[in-house]
């Protein structure tokens, strides 16, 4: 008999997000709406006048930041409801609206930013001299200027801003398909039970101890998109040729070059993290070898790669892991764990539950004045432990860049996205290896350590070729099939595996079609940057650095006040070296002799 999820209307009230304290009714977010929406016509007022005087350019700042707000937390909110249950059609039409209204703010304000690089640069300077209020946005002027080259007329800005919300019909259309109307079959153990098939079940699937579950899971799993495999091949071509249209429509040689310079980040950045993990793949080659003898297998095949190691991994209910994490955070003071231990036991910031229709995965989303919410499916396993500790990177990040900077540099790049997240994890898995010295319990520790590494210097490296190809397909004018990129990806696969492994090449190929963050233009390769730059930063925490904690917290405080790299530098990083991912391999690979002597006894 397959078990079935339960409907978002069973699920416990403790195991979900506190959306009522963003509006506690739908009748709110209405009236939210219609504030903004009846904003928008006003806006014409600053056209050809925002460097009439200073009074009326910081009138205008003030009037963005406060729409800014409003319009993000619109959006957070409808999109929270869309995440819980895409079969939710009465969210599905908010986030439609909040997407639209996005789209129409957008266009209202294109005039903007080429008004002001129309003006005379040292009469602008002369304003911020003028108004003290001005020198906040001193950061955000230089950072415009930067991409003076690339911002068009007001015209132009306008159509590419009333193109985005069409332009992300490709993306929407994915995560209906992936999250809502996509069905798998279920999966079969080798007793014959049947066990439901879904984003949010698959990887405690892979999890399993049973060979015969696990090949099921993954199988149904790949089968589900290979049965749809010309339509999700459409959506990531259409997402891939609207980057490349931006990018041509602002001028830059590629979508690549245009990602990277919203962050003002060195296409060598980029490069390094390619090169460094082609450099390292041997050391992956060892692991699936060794985990191919530990587990009795004359040939590792990738269900395989999460086949537990040692059958006593321990069960962590959610409170568990609640301690865990903020022992493990403790090195960062005692108000960073207390602000951590309020969301997730009183605050209810996280949203937990397992439920039909919710996305898979797990992510952090917010708004400036809200809480730092958190989506995940948590299973009760050393996996879930983790991915709380991750995504609470994310949200504490988001929290302390949101209460020290003001709206206008309360977010920040992707680029630095990933390292606190990662550097959570390696806190907390610090913490458990010290805590017990259980060989079961080390191997399991270590066993999730290598999970998180190999989806970001693995999986996600993997995924960043993969796009920079499938963009310069695009580019090209060639046309991108489900069966091209299946065979490009499988390729990949193929080498990243080595001899140690086996691969079902149409399976493993079709993994292009499973990662909604291919529709992040160039966000993946991000994941290696972040997880190398976490680890450098918490060896020094760890290794008792003289003020290591206060730098580190000075850097989540910056938000978008400094550029990418420079905020990290403020930290104690240069990822314009190889030297950080670098080390991270070296910390993979100690991981890696650590495991292969624990299994041996």
């Amino acid at each position: 008999m397959t078990a079935s999820l339960p409907a978002r209307s069973e699920v416990p009230i403790a195991e979900t997000w506190d959306i009522e304290s963003i509006y506690a009714t739908t009748a709110e977010w209405e009236a939210a709406y219609t504030t903004c929406e009846a904003e928008l016509p006003g806006l014409a007022r600053f056209r050809g006048r925002l460097t009439a005087n200073a009074a009326v350019l910081l009138e205008w700042f003030e009037t963005m930041d406060r729409l800014g707000t409003l319009i993000e937390t619109i959006f957070v909110y409808a999109g929270m409801g869309v995440s819980v249950d895409m079969n939710d059609q009465e969210a599905a039409g908010l986030y439609g609206r909040a997407q639209g209204l996005a789209a129409r703010l957008g266009a209202a304000v294109a005039f903007a930013e080429p008004e002001l690089l129309a003006a005379d640069q040292k009469e602008l300077a002369a304003l911020l001299a003028g108004e003290p209020h001005l020198q906040t946005y001193r950061h955000y002027l230089d950072n415009l200027f930067r991409q003076r080259a690339h911002i068009r007329s007001g015209e132009v800005e306008e159509l590419l801003a009333l193109a985005g919300e069409p332009l992300g019909t490709a993306a929407n259309a994915y995560q209906a398909l992936a999250n809502g109307d996509l069905t798998f079959a279920p999966a079969r153990g080798s007793d014959g039970t049947a066990t439901a098939v879904a984003p949010g079940t698959v990887e405690q699937l892979l999890h399993s101890p049973d060979r015969t579950l696990r090949r099921s899971a993954y199988e149904a799993y790949a089968d589900g998109f290979l049965g749809v495999k010309n339509t999700v091949a459409a959506l990531l071509a259409g997402e891939i040729k609207g980057n490349v249209f931006r990018a041509r429509a602002r001028g830059y040689p590629s979508a690549l070059e245009a990602s990277l310079a919203a962050g003002n980040i060195p296409l060598g950045v980029f490069e390094n993290v390619i090169d460094a993990c082609h450099r390292h793949l041997p050391i992956w080659h060892r692991y699936w070898d060794i985990r191919r003898r530990a587990l009795g297998l004359e040939q590792h095949e990738p269900f395989d790669i999460f086949a537990p190691l040692t059958p006593s991994a321990p069960a962590v209910p959610y409170e568990q892991a609640v301690e865990w994490v903020c022992a493990g955070m403790a090195p960062l003071g005692q108000e960073y764990v207390q602000t951590m231990r309020r969301g997730l036991l009183e605050e209810r910031w996280v949203d937990r539950a397992v439920n039909l229709g919710k996305e898979g995965g797990a992510f952090s989303a917010g708004a400036y004045g809200t809480r730092p919410f958190i989506l995940m499916n948590y299973s009760g396993g050393l996996e879930s432990l983790s991915t709380l500790a991750h995504e609470l990177g994310h949200s504490m990040h988001s929290h302390l860049a949101r209460t020290s900077q003001p709206y206008i540099y309360s977010h920040y790049t992707m680029f630095v996205a990933e390292v606190a997240s990662n550097f959570n994890q390696a806190l907390v898995r610090a913490h458990l290896l010290k805590q017990n010295d259980d060989p079961a319990f080390q191997i399991a520790v270590i066993e999730e350590a290598m999970q998180n590494f190999h989806r970001y210097l693995f999986i996600m490296p993997i995924l960043a070729q993969f796009e920079r190809e499938v963009h310069a397909r695009a580019e090209a004018g060639q046309a991108l099939t489900a069966d091209g990129m299946t065979e490009l990806l499988a390729g990949l696969f193929r080498r990243g595996y080595g001899a140690a492994g086996a691969q079902d090449d149409a399976r493993e190929g079709i993994q292009w079609a499973q990662f909604s963050h291919l529709y992040g233009n160039f966000y993946v390769y991000q994941y290696a940057s972040g997880i190398a730059a976490a680890n450098a930063l918490a060896d020094a925490l760890l290794a008792g650095e003289a003020g290591a904690a206060e730098r580190y917290l000075k850097f989540l405080r910056a938000g978008d006040s400094l550029y990418a790299l420079d905020a990290l530098k403020l930290a104690g990083i240069d990822m314009t070296s190889p030297a950080p991912i670098d080390r991270a391999f070296a910390v993979l690979e100690g991981f890696i002799s650590r495991l292969e002597a624990l299994t041996a006894k």
